[in-house]
Order: C-alpha cells, then structure tokens, then sequence
C-alpha cells in the first residue's frame, strides 16, 4: 500500500502524523511525506542592492525554505521510523499545493492521501479548505481527511466509535476493507448506517399520475428500498464483525448527506467511513454530491474509500 501524507507545522497536519504512526500498514507499505513550498510563506524580502539584486534575494529565501522544509521531514521520517517499520521518502515541491498533491498521486501511484484539514467554526459550519476541496474532488485514489483526536480511534484507551455509511452499492464494500487497518489496540465501535432517499423521479411522476397513484407508487418504492437497505446491512454488519469489532446498524429515511451527519454528531463518531465510485470503463468518476456534503460539514474525520485502477484502466 502506498500511503501519501501532506505535512506542516500545523496542529491538524500532525494530528494526520500521529494516525499514520498509530496504524498497523499492510508489510511492504511505501510512506511518501510531501510538503508543497509556497513563496508566500517566506519571510518579507528587501533587497538591499536594488532591482539587480531581486534575483539573488529570491533565490536565498527559496533556497532557505527548501533546507528548513527538508530538515522538517527529516525530523518527522525519524519520528515515524520509531514506531513503523516503513519505506519512507519525502518529496520537496513548490507550487500551488493541491496541483502539487495530485501530481504526486499520480507520480508515485497512491492508494491513499492523508490531509489534516480545519475543524468546525464557531458557527458550526465546517467550511473546507480549498486544498482539501480540490484533492478530495480529484483524487482518483482514497483520501482521508483529518481532524482533530483521529489518532484515538487507534489509541485511544477505550473502543472509539467509527460512523460507516453505505448506499447499498458494491462500492461501499470498499470501506470495510480499509476499516481492516483501524483495529489497533481497542477495536472500534462500528455503526454501519444506510439511508433511503426520496427517489428524484417521483417528483415528475407525481405531476403526470396524479396524487393517489403517487402516493401508492411513493410507498412502495420506500418499502422496496427499506427491504434492500436491511439487507445490505446485514451484510456489511457480518464483514464488521467478521473483523473483531462491534457493530450496530442504523437504517432511516431522508436527506443521505444530512442524516449521516446527524448520526455521527449523536454518536460522538470520530469518523465516518464513506466509499466513492473509483474508475468506470478506466476514467476516474466525478464526486458525488452527498460525499462532498458529509465532507464539507461532518463533525469529525472523513475516509473517502475508492476502489484502485484496474490494470486494464491503467
């Protein structure tokens, strides 16, 4: 498994190191750590030998950054070499960080990104970085984006609670396979959650059948789909447990998006576990709409699971 984890000083991006050092990684795992210089973030220039000196100047702020960034990496490798026996290389780039991330992927062939990202604002809003927003949509592998307390679904003393939410499709399968690596000293608890939605249809169909034709063909769609999600629970609940950990299942009607959010904030999760469609006929699939929603506002971390590339898509 090739694991891509985005660091700087701040808090929410060693927050993302310490779930990385927590996790049992499947042997052979490869660590890439990428820190994308910015020029913006180096110290006021003023050249004192007018415009000739520009060049010079520019060149020995870049120059600085480029050391101090590779001595920060160096520091965090050792730190994570104490704990995991991991291939690990540290990658140096400037540019726009999100282009710079994605390339990366591509360059070294990830199966997962890391990112640590903000927490919610004093509105209670969760408004999400552009760098995250950007990697997120892009990303044709697994992206996991950190908040705050991630590292104790591994270490923490007592089992943490994990929310993995699924739509019934064999994509969602996918997450179970990554929930495999979050067992660490304490397994977790697992709520596997499955929301039917209204579905858009209906909405035409109403208009040109009339009301009680409506209703009557409302009803039993949502039983179907009840039936449907209660089984597809069953089976994921028995791929959970199958893996050592506690389970429970929630199934409700509504809003997908909202109503995972709604679980996870009464569950105390400190993840939700969601999948995405990977690559159809080998072409990377656009993100969904309630994906990007539970991301944008969740209240805790968010594992985005992608199934690989398949050899024949590349």
């Amino acid at each position: 498994m090739k694991i891509l984890v985005a660091v700087d000083p701040s808090e929410h991006a060693q927050e993302a190191i310490r779930f990385v050092k927590s996790v049992e990684w499947p042997n052979k795992s490869e660590l890439f750590l990428i820190h994308v210089i910015e020029m913006k973030d180096a110290p006021p220039i003023i050249p004192e030998g007018g415009p000739s000196s520009w060049e010079r100047v520019i060149s020995q702020a870049r120059g600085k950054l480029v050391t101090e960034t590779r001595l920060f990496l160096e520091q965090t490798k050792q730190e994570i070499l104490e704990q995991r026996s991991l291939n690990t290389k540290s990658i140096v780039v400037e540019g726009l960080p999100g282009a710079e991330i994605l390339q990366a992927m591509k360059d070294y062939q990830i199966d997962l990104i890391v990112l640590g990202t903000r927490g919610l604002s004093n509105v209670k809003r969760f408004l999400l970085g552009s760098t995250s927003d950007w990697v997120m949509r892009e990303a044709t592998c697994s992206v996991l984006l950190v908040r705050e307390k991630l590292s104790k679904v591994t270490m923490g003393k007592s089992p943490a609670k994990i929310l993995l939410a699924t739509d019934g499709s064999s994509v969602a399968l996918s997450t179970v396979d990554m929930l495999g690596l979050l067992a660490g000293k304490t397994p977790p608890k697992v709520t596997v959650a499955h929301v039917v939605g209204k579905p858009a249809y209906l909405e035409g169909w109403f208009w040109g059948k009339g009301k009680a034709a409506f209703k009557q063909l409302a009803e039993q769609v949502s039983e179907n789909a009840q039936k449907e999600g209660a089984s597809h629970l069953e089976e994921m609940s028995q791929r959970v447990e199958d893996l050592g950990m506690e389970v429970d299942t929630v199934l409700t009607k509504g809003d997908p998006a909202e109503e995972i959010i709604k679980i996870a904030e009464r569950s105390k999760a400190k993840l939700i576990m969601v999948g995405s469609k990977g690559f159809i006929g080998g072409k990377p699939v656009p993100l969904g709409g309630v994906v990007r929603k539970i991301a944008r506002y969740a209240p805790c971390s968010v594992l985005l699971t992608r199934p690989g590339r398949s050899k024949k898509g590349g």
